[in-house]
């Protein structure tokens, strides 16, 4: 009886990879026909049996697959399956597709890498994200690793952004790649080639001159201010920090690092420490927001000349600053409140009052030609208003005021 059951089995099992081996050639013919409906029809009770069948009608089956999802334009599928493709003739010691399929996995990736820059052109990033992966799996290369990630920065998927830059950072990866240039002289341009061999045969011709070897500049400093973005997004901010220290040993003079530092502590409150980093930037490179931000360092310690010095560092570099002017009429304002106060106490005491109703207009006017100049860059502000109408009547300009009440009114209007 046993042998009866093993002998239909094995009839059983001839007639399916006869059948399979047939849709595998009917899907053939319908796909050089361009009819992917009856060649998916046909694939389909082909994969259906797949597991039964030899190495050569699997290996026929993976193909045909490949090819199918090509057409279709299911790049996914055809990337994944021509991949898979290739691996299982190497570990079958087939080679029928292999040279194939590798040639289409380049077409695909040349194809993809132009839709990566449609769809980042049109800033449609997710999109972008999604066909650079498929380059990266055909091409796994450090630099296609960079550039997705950068890209996952744009399509706000900040995890898995900063995941993939730190694998780079973790293995040192700078980016730097060696160039092979010549001078073109019909052009008259500098041109790039692929090796040194065509720029040595190139040079050796009338038309290219100057053959150099060339190294791109490092992209180390990039990646890091790349991976503090995403953990910036990310709100962890103490492992952005820790990045910022580690960095900060191999390129102590970045100022990108310095910035990060300073951001780290004005989050966390220290302004003292930020003031400071501010300071190391100032010192590097005298720029008007650098001195804004250690002013506003200092006002925020409750320093008000200190923060008014370098309010005004930042006017003299940029006249029409008008962040620093406001911070200038903040710093000069800061007694106000105090004074307020007092003068309300005081009301019964007119001797008392008419000293501290000096002391404020004293204040006031300190304050003024920084309210006057930050209401001239933005005549907008409506808070500006209303803070010159006041300062104004307190100080007895009694056309200014008026002019700051009719201006007040029209902008609630």
């Amino acid at each position: 009886m046993k042998k009866i059951v093993l002998f239909v089995l094995t009839l059983m099992l001839s007639a399916s990879v006869f059948a399979q081996k047939k849709e595998v050639k009917a899907a053939e013919k319908a796909l050089k026909k361009n009819d992917l409906t009856t060649a998916e029809a046909s694939l389909k009770q082909a994969e259906s049996l797949f597991d039964q069948a030899d190495a050569k009608t699997k290996d026929r089956i993976l193909f045909v697959k490949a090819q199918l999802a090509q057409q279709k334009g299911d790049e996914e599928t055809a990337v994944k399956t021509y991949k898979e493709l290739v691996d299982f003739e190497k570990q079958n010691g087939l080679s029928k597709y292999t040279k194939q399929a590798q040639d289409e996995l380049i077409n695909l990736g040349n194809s993809l890498l132009k839709k990566v820059d449609q769809a980042n052109q049109n800033k449609e990033y997710e999109k972008a994200e999604k066909y650079m992966k498929l380059v990266y799996e055909i091409s796994p290369s450090d630099d296609n690793l960079y550039i997705l990630g950068v890209l996952q920065l744009y399509s706000k998927n900040y995890q898995a952004a900063y995941d993939n830059l730190k694998k780079l950072y973790d293995k040192g990866y700078d980016g730097v790649r060696t160039v092979y240039k010549l001078y073109d002289k019909d052009a008259q341009k500098d041109i790039t080639v692929p090796d040194e061999k065509t720029m040595k045969f190139l040079a050796k011709t009338d038309q290219y001159e100057n053959p150099r070897v060339e190294k791109t500049k490092s992209k180390r400093s990039e990646l890091v201010t790349n991976m503090l973005f995403a953990l910036n997004k990310l709100g962890k901010n103490d492992e952005a920090y820790q990045l910022i220290k580690k960095a900060q040993a191999e390129d102590p003079d970045n100022t990108d690092l310095i910035i990060g530092e300073a951001n780290y502590y004005l989050k966390k409150g220290d302004n003292d420490k930020f003031a400071d980093a501010m300071k190391r930037l100032y010192e590097k490179n005298p720029k008007p927001a650098y001195a804004y931000n250690i002013g506003f360092g200092y006002y925020k310690m409750g320093k008000q000349e200190e923060a008014l010095k370098w309010f005004n560092k930042a006017i003299e570099l940029d006249p029409n600053y008008k962040e620093a002017y406001m911070g200038a009429s903040l710093a000069a304002l800061a007694k106000e409140r105090e004074l307020v106060d007092q003068i309300n106490e005081n009301l019964n005491n007119p001797k008392k009052y008419d000293a501290l109703m000096v002391q404020l207009n004293e204040v006031y006017r300190k304050a003024l030609p920084y309210l006057e100049k930050y209401h001239e860059l933005d005549p907008s502000d409506i808070n500006t208003v209303r803070t010159l109408k006041k300062i104004y009547t307190s100080l007895d300009m009694t056309d200014k005021a008026k002019e700051m009440r009719a201006l007040l009114k029209q902008m609630k209007q």
